[in-house]
C-alpha cells in the first residue's frame, strides 16, 4: 500500500531526509557495545560485507534483485566490496567502479524503489550493529545513509545532493 513500509505500518514523516529515505540516528551506547570492537581491518570489513550480503539474499524484499535480477556471484563480489568499504572508512583508494552505474544499470532492469533502499539500510545498520561498535562502525552507517541517498535520488532522475533544491543567494557584491 501507497505509503507503508514493507512492514504494513505508516512510516514516520518527522526524521525523513529530503530524499523520504529512514534518516540515520545514531545508536545510543549500550553495555553490549563495549563487548563488541570497532571495525579497524579489512578482515573487519569481510566479516561485514559477507555477513551483511548473506542476509541480503536471504531477505523476502531485497534478496531476488541480487539473485534473480543481478545473478550476483558472492564470492566473486566480496572482494569488491571490500575494496568499496575500505575505500570509504579508511580512504584506501581500492575502490575504482563507477557504482552509480552499476545501480543505473540494476535500476533499469528492475525499479530500485525507496522501499528497495530503506531495507537496504536497515539490514545494513542492523548488521553492523550486531558485530561492531565504535567510530568506524557509525562512520559505516553514516555513510551507508548518505550513499544510498544519493543514489536513490539519482536512479529516480532528481540530483544526487539532498540540499539541491536550496537555492544560493545572490552574490553581495553583485
Amino acid at each position: 500500500m501507497a505509503g507503508e513500509t514493507a512492514q504494513g505500518t505508516a512510516p514516520q514523516r518527522s526524521g525523513r531526509t529530503a530524499s523520504h529515505l529512514v534518516r540515520y540516528e545514531p545508536a545510543t551506547a549500550t553495555i553490549q557495545d563495549a563487548e563488541r570492537k570497532d571495525i579497524s581491518s579489512r578482515e573487519d570489513i569481510l566479516t561485514l560485507v559477507e555477513t551483511f550480503y548473506t542476509r541480503a539474499f536471504a531477505d523476502d524484499l531485497i534478496g531476488r534483485i541480487f539473485t534473480d535480477v543481478v545473478h550476483m556471484d558472492l564470492p566473486r563480489h566480496m572482494p569488491i566490496m571490500a575494496d568499496f568499504w575500505q575505500t570509504v572508512l579508511f580512504k584506501a583508494g581500492l575502490y575504482s567502479r563507477n557504482a552509480l552505474k552499476i545501480h543505473f544499470d540494476v535500476h533499469a532492469r528492475e525499479p530500485l524503489t525507496l522501499e528497495h533502499f530503506n531495507r537496504w539500510l536497515q539490514v545494513w545498520t542492523n548488521t553492523v550493529d550486531e558485530l561492531f561498535s565504535g567510530e568506524k562502525a557509525e562512520m559505516a552507517k553514516v555513510q551507508a545513509h548518505l550513499i544510498a541517498g544519493s543514489l536513490h535520488r539519482r536512479v529516480t532522475g532528481r540530483p544526487a545532493s539532498q540540499y539541491s533544491t536550496i537555492s544560493l543567494r545572490p552574490d553581495a557584491a553583485g
